[in-house]
């Protein structure tokens, strides 16, 4: 166990995890310009990136050391190693964001603290939050997946292990990739599902959609375009369905490909009805 007592008026060694734009310039804080300026050593996702942000800036004559995901461990072992022998201001930035949140970030911050190393998080810009506070849902309780895994099979699962909870979910995907992720959503969730998505925040086209899973689905005027954050609406109050909205809802799980003994399971499970009585219902209805 430990305690550390930090007091940030004026900057001093430490690890600094820095928070730099998702998009605008001008969401930089004065405090995390101070930090940039006054580091000795800035680590970065990537040190081109970063290296345009100071540019930008006006901060000149810095020494930029890559730290990103493939080599955040070993990298970082040195890094800290460095700071502490010599005592020095490092200033970590991911490329966009919160470091550590869906980022680089977090095992830097682990190797700090092993250490002794005092660690200051500067609050910033981090996606999820504007996107979540114009969702329009009731953002009292949620859970944030970040990225999810990319094969459908791993996506399908973890998404089924929150398909009942009654919390927002909170999840991002990447452009090339959104399309089949809200299809998936669709399969696991139910069309009747709502969710907010929210595309390239705080740049020039920032845009938002707001709808059910079916009908974002069928959108023929969706943008493939930006970094996603997509927010989920909770598990709505279970309600009764009478024989035909259960065999409606089988029948959407039958097409997007599941067993008719699986589509039964879980419409049992999320809607608590015995799944003899659902399965008995489809045969007799010859699904």
């Amino acid at each position: 166990m430990s305690v550390k007592n930090i007091f940030t008026n004026s900057i001093k060694p430490a690890l600094y995890l820095v928070p730099t734009p998702i998009g605008n310039i001008k969401d930089i804080s004065s405090r995390a310009i101070e930090v940039l300026t006054e580091a000795d050593i800035i680590a970065s996702e990537d040190t081109r990136v970063t290296s345009d942000l100071l540019n930008k800036l006006g901060i000149k004559n810095k020494t930029l050391i890559s730290c990103y995901s493939q080599n955040e461990k070993e990298k970082g072992k040195a890094i800290i190693e460095k700071i502490q022998k010599e005592n020095l201001i490092l200033a970590y930035c991911s490329d966009a964001g919160s470091p550590g949140i869906s980022d680089p970030g977090g095992i830097l911050c682990s190797l700090a603290l092993e250490k002794d190393i005092a660690v200051i998080a500067l609050p910033g810009p981090t996606a999820f939050v504007p996107a979540l506070t114009v969702s329009g849902f009731d953002t009292s309780k949620f859970t944030f997946i970040g990225f999810l895994p990319i094969k459908d099979s791993a996506k399908e699962k973890m998404l089924k292990e929150y398909s009942s909870k009654d919390e927002l979910l909170i999840v991002y995907e990447a452009p090339h990739r959104i399309k089949k992720t809200l299809e998936t959503l669709k399969k696991v969730f139910g069309g009747e599902r709502k969710i907010a998505i929210s595309r390239e925040i705080s740049k020039r086209y920032e845009n938002h959609i707001y709808g059910t899973l079916n009908e974002i689905c069928a959108m023929e005027d969706f943008v493939e375009q930006g970094e996603f954050v997509i927010i989920i609406d909770k598990c709505q109050e279970k309600t009764l369905l009478d024989d035909e909205e259960i065999l409606r809802l089988v029948k959407e799980k039958l097409e997007f490909g599941e067993s008719l003994s699986q589509a039964c399971r879980d419409i049992a499970n999320e809607y608590d009805l015995p799944r003899n009585y659902v399965y008995k219902l489809c045969i007799k209805s010859k699904l």
